[in-house]
Formats: C-alpha cells, sequence, structure tokens
C-alpha cells in the first residue's frame, strides 16, 4: 500500500506544471546567489593581493632610494622628513598587511564581510583601537542583506517547501479523493506522513543538487573541503525538515487549502523575520552599547591636553626609561616629534582605557545574548552555522581584530624603540621588519548545538503531530466539512 501512494504522488507531482517551474526557478536562484557571493569573495581576495603588491614594491622602491643615497649617487635632501633613510618613510609608507583570507566555502554567507573589511594596514600613527574594521557598502544592500545562498536557503527555501505542501490533505479533501483513503488499509496519519516524505526527499535531492552544481560551476573546491561541505548540506537537510514537518502539522488540523497557507505564510514571516527582529531589539534593551562618540569625545580631549603637555610628557618618560636616554646630549633626535606623539598616546590610552574596557565588555555580553537567543528560531540557528561554515561569522572577525591589535602593538614597537635610539634606515633592515603571520586561527564552533536545535524543533512539531491525531481532532475536522 505505500509503495502505491509513493507511485501515485510521484505522478501527481511530475504532472503539476507549477512544480517543474519552481524548481527550475530555484536552480536559478541558487546560481545567482552563488554567483554573487563568489564576486564578493574574488573582491576580496583581489583587493588583499593588490595591497600585498603594493606593499612589496613600496619596499623595493624605498630600498633603490636608500642604496642610491648610500652610495651617493643620489643628493641627500635638505629636509630631514625627505630622507629615504628615515625610519617613518618606512613605518608610514609601506605598513605591512594583516589579512583574513576568505575561506574556501566564504561564498555561501556573506555573513559580517559586508560590514567588516578583510584586511588591515596598521601604521605607526593613529591609534589601534579607533580602526573601525568596516567597509564602505552599500546602505541598500546592508537594508536588505547580500542574495547570496544563506539568504536563498533561509528565506527562499521555505516558501518553496510550503508551495510544495500546504495543500497536500485540503486539496484532496476539497476534490474528495479523501473519501476513497477512507476505503484503504492505512492510517490517515501515515498516509499524509508518507507523501509529505516523499516531496521532502524530492525537495532536498533538488536542493542538494543545485547547491552543488552552483558551486562546482564556480569552481569552489568541495573535495578539498569535503567536512565543511558536508556540513553545509547537513544543516540545509536538517532545515529543510523543520519546514516539512511544519507544513505536515499544519495540514493535521484539516483546515482548507486558504487557511492552510496564510498560517503557513505567518508562521514563516514569524520564524524567518520576526524573531530574529526581537531578538536583535532585545539585545539592544538590555544590554546597551555605550556611546561611540563619547569614546571618540573623550578621546579627542584627552589626545588635546597630552598635546599640549608633549615635552613634559616625553622628559618623564625618558625619566622612568633612562636606557632609551640618547648617548650624545648634543645631538637633536630627528623623530623628536613622533617620539613625543609616542609617549603621549600612552597617557591618552590609560585615560580611555576605562570607556574602551565597558565597550567591549558590553560587545561581549551582547555576542553571548546573541549566542543564547539564537535558539528561538530556526532561521537564526541556520544563519549562525552558515556563517561559521563560510568563516564570516562575528566570532572570527573578533579574533582577526584582535589579530591586527596586536601586530599593531608590534609594528610600533619596533619603530619606537629604534627612533628612540636616533637610527636610520638600511636595506638590510627590511629582512627584519615585523611580519604579520597568516591568519588561520580557529574559533570556537557551535554547529552542533545549531543542528541539535533544530532538530529539537522537529522532535517537537512530529510529536505535536501525533498527540494532534491521537486525539481524533483531524477526524473531526474532516468529518465537520
Amino acid at each position: 500500500m505505500k509503495k502505491h501512494i509513493l507511485k501515485f504522488e510521484w505522478m501527481l507531482l511530475m504532472r503539476d506544471r507549477w512544480v517543474l517551474i519552481l524548481v527550475l526557478f530555484f536552480f536559478v536562484l541558487t546560481m545567482f546567489a552563488v554567483r554573487n557571493g563568489n564576486e564578493k569573495v574574488a573582491k576580496q581576495v583581489s583587493a588583499i593581493a593588490f595591497e600585498r603588491e603594493k606593499v612589496m614594491e613600496r619596499d623595493q622602491q624605498i630600498r633603490a632610494e636608500i642604496d642610491s643615497v648610500n652610495r651617493g649617487l643620489k643628493p641627500l635632501p635638505k629636509e630631514a622628513w625627505a630622507d629615504p633613510r628615515t625610519l617613518e618613510n618606512v613605518a608610514w609608507t609601506s605598513p605591512r598587511v594583516v589579512a583574513m583570507d576568505p575561506a574556501p566555502l566564504a561564498s555561501i554567507s556573506i555573513g559580517q564581510s559586508d560590514v567588516f573589511t578583510n584586511y588591515i594596514k596598521p601604521k605607526i600613527y593613529g591609534e589601534a583601537y579607533t580602526l573601525g574594521f568596516s567597509e564602505l557598502s552599500n546602505p541598500v544592500q546592508l537594508l536588505f542583506g547580500s542574495f547570496d545562498l544563506a539568504f536563498v536557503c533561509i528565506f527562499l527555501l521555505p516558501l518553496l517547501t510550503l508551495a510544495f505542501c500546504y495543500n497536500i490533505l485540503s486539496s484532496d479533501k476539497e476534490s474528495g479523493v479523501l473519501r476513497l483513503v477512507y476505503a484503504q488499509p492505512i492510517s490517515l496519519y501515515a498516509w499524509l506522513l508518507n507523501r509529505t516524505l516523499l516531496r521532502f526527499v524530492i525537495l532536498t535531492t533538488i536542493a542538494i543538487l543545485a547547491i552543488t552544481f552552483s558551486l562546482l560551476w564556480y569552481e569552489v573546491d568541495l573535495i578539498g573541503n569535503i567536512n565543511a561541505f558536508l556540513r553545509l548540506l547537513s544543516l540545509v537537510t536538517m532545515y529543510l525538515l523543520f519546514w516539512f514537518v511544519l507544513a505536515f502539522l499544519v495540514n493535521m488540523r484539516g483546515k482548507s487549502s486558504g487557511y492552510n497557507a496564510v498560517t503557513l505564510v505567518g508562521l514563516w514571516l514569524t520564524i524567518v523575520l520576526l524573531v530574529p527582529s526581537f531578538i536583535s531589539q532585545m539585545i539592544t534593551l538590555v544590554n546597551p552599547v555605550p556611546s561611540r562618540v563619547d569614546m571618540i569625545h573623550a578621546y579627542r580631549e584627552s589626545t588635546t591636553e597630552a598635546t599640549q603637555r608633549a615635552d613634559e610628557i616625553l622628559k618623564d618618560y625618558l625619566r622612568d626609561h633612562p636606557e632609551l636616554a640618547p648617548q650624545d646630549t648634543t645631538e637633536e633626535n630627528r623623530y623628536n616629534w613622533m617620539l613625543k606623539y609616542f609617549t603621549s598616546s600612552e597617557i591618552v590610552t590609560q585615560s580611555v582605557q576605562p570607556i574602551l574596557q565597558e565597550y567591549d565588555e558590553a560587545l561581549l555580553k551582547q555576542q553571548a545574548w546573541v549566542d543564547n537567543l539564537r535558539f528561538l528560531s530556526p532561521a537564526t540557528l541556520v544563519q549562525n552555522g552558515l556563517n561559521e561554515i563560510a568563516g564570516t561569522s562575528t566570532s572570527r572577525y573578533v579574533a582577526f581584530r584582535h589579530k591586527v591589535l596586536a601586530f599593531s602593538t608590534e609594528w610600533k614597537d619596533y619603530f619606537r624603540d629604534r627612533m628612540f635610539a636616533n637610527e636610520l634606515m638600511g636595506t638590510e633592515d627590511f629582512e627584519g621588519l615585523p611580519t604579520p603571520d597568516r591568519f588561520d586561527e580557529q574559533v570556537s564552533s557551535s554547529y552542533y548545538a545549531d543542528l541539535a536545535g533544530l532538530a529539537f524543533f522537529f522532535t517537537f512539531l512530529m510529536s505535536s503531530s501525533w498527540i494532534l491525531y491521537r486525539r481524533e481532532r483531524l477526524k473531526r475536522n474532516l468529518m465537520a466539512t
């Protein structure tokens, strides 16, 4: 009997022209979404490569200028700042590139990469913590989000699922076919479940084929990243299963097709749009971030005060650090202005540290709330999981920010110590310049927690459908019409 039900359902779906149109439409959307994500990643890779090449070219240019001056082939400039041998010339005009290269599957989810930049060039002038790590983006795109594979799977794939399943039972009831089902030796629950299961298998197969084909078409290395790819497919499959079970539960109420459609669309709006918005607003209300304007204002006030006391601060600093004091007091240090800046910046950092600490603590609390409240909606669980697979999660950008801050301090310290010694740059010194390590830090993953959250929603809905059927509410509703 089960075999005949599945065969009949298959024939019914194949004759439905709208099903084929929706499937084709989904293939087109998936291809377009992966193309958009791939273009975004290509731009990031190109920008990082371009900046690294600029650094190499600038280094070669400075080395050639230093060599020409040392060999007397080029006259020494009258202005000290124009001397190619000065440390400022390298520290300011040829900073190293600290980059977070896109992950292999970065094209599936833009995530936070439309807000934060993937590379920073820390310089000796300007505080590292004032780096915004932000990227100029189209405000309309930021408002509606990027059209990537994550957007298709989270927002559009559920609608395709609901179009597949909203009238499984109601259409047969309205056409009179349901009376024939009553005459068969099978429970109405098993009959409806088998039909839903077949549609789930068909749509899941279509979704997997569309995703795989699109990623291969745009030359994403799936074989070399098979673990991440399988995680992607598992997450999408569990998300689809949730929506099919939700449609199954609504059909179990035995209402009309119109009622089912309105109910399912309302649930889609709640789960995909309203709950994530509620989470965002709730986090903002419970843990507001201190005003960035106040932080910048405090920084500027402290900077103004430190600038006015720059000479005094430098003298106090040298008194506390006699090992940095010049041995030859008759020769003026060519980096006197920068030394005043370095010592003054420490005073500024200490004065604004409480505000910065409060700001960072608020961000950490907000992230903790996000981690907990994401279990309120399957959509937020999938979004978090896809961002982790793509390497565009907030936690990874936070780790990258710490990497940039650490290297910025290392870069400044290298030149600060040499400036106190009043040294010049030599061609051989380029080999010893600080170089940022490749950013490949593994942040903590919550993938299995997201998958477990989806499994919980599935179990809850299946249990509810069985309880509903056992109470014979479905039979009463069907008999009433």
